[in-house]
């Protein structure tokens, strides 16, 4: 399966959503549009953040940017608002989603 970068329409829809940028004082944040392609990359195929493509921005950059949407609970609003809008969830295909097992404790002792 070879990855797809979001549309024009998609990211039309996504950016007014995304958290304001920091203060004019120091360095601005990087492509939002590459960081959210890097997010969707490391989500989709499957790879670690050490692998996402340098196009998307560095992987602590991406894995930090994705790390701020989940806690500031950005997703639930853009796929709300993606569902709203009648956009195609099939042209953004997450049907292979991986998760990282490093950071699931495992049981210890009698399960």
């Amino acid at each position: 399966m070879a990855f797809i970068e979001i549309d024009d329409d998609l990211w039309n829809l996504i950016r007014p959503l995304l958290p304001p940028q920091k203060p004019p004082t120091g360095r601005p944040r990087s492509d939002e549009r590459g960081l959210i392609n890097g997010i969707l990359y490391v989500l989709s195929t499957g790879c670690s953040w050490t692998d996402v493509p340098r196009q998307y921005g560095t992987k602590s950059t991406t894995h930090r940017f994705h790390l701020l949407l989940s806690t500031q609970g950005r997703y639930d609003q853009i796929f709300a608002l993606i569902r709203n809008q009648g956009y195609d969830l099939s042209q953004l295909d997450l049907s292979c989603c991986s998760i990282d097992t490093t950071t699931i404790p495992g049981k210890k002792g009698d399960c």
